[in-house]
């Protein structure tokens, strides 16, 4: 027998109602309507909907008004109202149909993301107050550059290179060696060809050629014996 999503959060609430604790009325647990399990998905109404009304996102400047137990309570309720959308999403791709008003998704990250900057806000504040100094910097997410074609695997090799065990040490080294080798490569080609130029170019723009030549030094080329060619002021 197929159980629907009603019977499974029934049998769960039987389940639950039938194995409290005798004492139970002195612990903080949720109520029974809550203990739903369709509260994961959107009103019934709008199932089949091409378009469901939804409000605006939540601006920072009413964030800032709240108190901290408002924002922490506000921040449960945009958690378990981005769950709820983002089951109904699935489910909606996994039985093709469109998903309606996918921008409500948007709209709660938005303002999950502007109460986390309230917080730090005033996590900042009272670093500033009571320590003097800034407070700690939350942590970076990481997004994928979508110009880099190998940006999927950088970041795991990147990751693998930091565990600094005698293998990865090895291979670090090899790869800041053959760096330092092939700049040492072009360094010395460059001055090749700024002696080149020199040597039969003497009155060319010296400026012109370090731009050319960032690396090298030209004012201390001009003195070195292969830049000297058969002009008279050089043979004199």
């Amino acid at each position: 027998m197929l159980l629907t999503f009603n019977d499974l959060s029934s049998l769960i609430d039987f389940v639950f109602l039938s194995f409290r604790p005798a004492n139970s009325t002195s612990i903080h647990m949720t109520s029974f309507k809550s203990s739903n399990l369709m509260q994961f998905f959107d009103d019934p109404k709008n199932f089949g909907a091409s378009e469901v009304k939804s409000g605006r996102s939540w601006t920072v400047d009413e964030l800032r008004i709240k108190s901290n137990i408002d924002l922490q309570k506000l921040w449960f309720v945009l958690l378990k109202e981005r769950n709820m959308l983002l089951t109904m999403e699935y489910n909606c791709r996994e039985a093709c149909y469109l998903f309606p008003s996918p921008e409500r998704i948007d709209k709660i990250q938005d303002s999950m993301t502007r109460l986390e900057q309230v917080i730090h806000e005033r996590n900042d504040a009272y670093w500033q107050l009571e320590i003097g100094e800034e407070a700690p910097k939350p942590r970076a997410e990481k997004t994928l550059d979508p110009t880099d074609p190998l940006a999927a695997i950088r970041e795991p090799i990147e990751a693998v290179t930091q565990v600094k065990d005698r293998a990865t040490l090895k291979f670090q080294y090899l790869i800041k060696e053959k760096e330092r080798k092939l700049k040492l490569k072009q360094k010395r080609l460059h001055e090749r060809e700024a002696a080149m130029l020199l040597k039969y170019f003497p009155n060319m723009d010296k400026e012109a050629l370090q731009a050319k030549y960032p690396d090298v030094n030209v004012e201390k080329l001009k003195f070195v014996q292969r830049t000297r060619g058969s002009h008279e002021f050089n043979t004199a």
